[in-house]
């Protein structure tokens, strides 16, 4: 079984208090930071219930207290469990997108009906026919800071994996970065 206080461990030691930089090969800068309270979204906790009390950060603190577990979670909603089941499974995953995966220029309306508003993407196929798209949202008009907004897993059973990729802009990353940040 999934274990939330795990993915929330592995977040904040492998995620949090950092930022992956990105330089492309246009000169543009792309600093990504994910945020504690953003877990909960990451993770998808929203499609499996309304409740504010269960994302951002008091859904962390519920994690982080064990009161918000994979099995409550299911307990909520099991069809909206099963629908965001690979997004946990796969979290850990995310250290490896961010490091090796392809950035993309994303356009939501090329991804045919997603409500997905991100600028950009980060994209990774796995060995075991999983595909990891990890959306960035800018922060302001005026930085180049981007948080990460949505992550999706497909696998190669899905109607179609490359759907988020597909028809995207390709953008060459010439220096990868990890900056720490002290708390």
């Amino acid at each position: 079984m999934i274990d939330l206080q795990e993915i929330q461990q592995y977040y904040e030691q492998n995620l949090c208090d950092r930022i992956f930089r990105y330089n492309l090969a246009n000169g543009t800068m792309i600093d990504v930071v994910f945020y504690r309270e953003a877990l909960c979204h990451l993770l998808g906790i929203q499609h499996i219930t309304n409740n504010r009390r269960f994302i951002g950060n008091s859904g962390y603190e519920r994690i982080q207290s064990g009161k918000l577990t994979a099995k409550s979670l299911k307990g909520m909603n099991r069809a909206g469990f099963g629908r965001i089941k690979h997004r946990m499974e796969f979290f850990p995953f995310l250290g490896e997108l961010m490091e090796h995966g392809d950035l993309f220029r994303f356009y939501p309306e090329r991804a045919g009906r997603t409500r997905i508003q991100a600028s950009f993407l980060l994209h990774k196929e796995e060995q075991e026919l999983l595909y990891l798209h990890l959306f960035l949202a800018k922060e302001s008009a005026k930085s180049n800071l981007y948080a990460p907004m949505s992550y999706v897993v497909l696998t190669e059973r899905d109607d179609n994996p490359n759907l988020y990729i597909e028809g995207q802009e390709y953008k060459k990353v010439i220096e990868k970065d990890i900056l720490y940040i002290e708390k």
